[in-house]
């Protein structure tokens, strides 16, 4: 019986060790998603003074070379500011892959806004 106890014993503390290091692997990846949703915030705010800049519409691929952004990083930009209601993506008809950004809102409402 002392021996399965400590057995018992020996498992708990392996398992008290997992459970720590699994939190401190939360931690870190809440605070990437944290960092990187700030950096989203950002970029939705600078396409939309772009798109502002040059009358409220670009096509995707535009704001992709002005901003210097890759695929991935316009991907989720464009799908915060169309999930908060700040842009429309159209298809674009001179390029199937792409699509032509517009600004949904009144200019003023933005600039108050951001």
């Amino acid at each position: 019986i002392r021996e399965e106890i400590g057995e018992l014993k020996l498992e708990i503390l392996l398992l008290k060790e997992e459970v720590l290091k699994n939190r401190q692997r939360i931690i870190s990846l809440e605070s990437k998603k944290n960092r990187q949703g700030k950096e989203v915030r950002r970029r939705v705010d600078s396409m939309l003074l772009l798109l502002i800049d040059y009358g409220g519409s670009l096509t995707s691929s535009s704001v992709k070379a002005y901003m210097g952004l890759s695929k991935d990083e316009l991907y989720r930009t464009v799908k915060c500011a169309r999930e908060e209601g700040l842009v429309e993506a159209l298809p674009d008809p001179h390029d199937r892959r792409g699509y032509i950004l517009n600004i949904k809102t009144d200019n003023s409402e933005i600039m108050r806004n951001h």
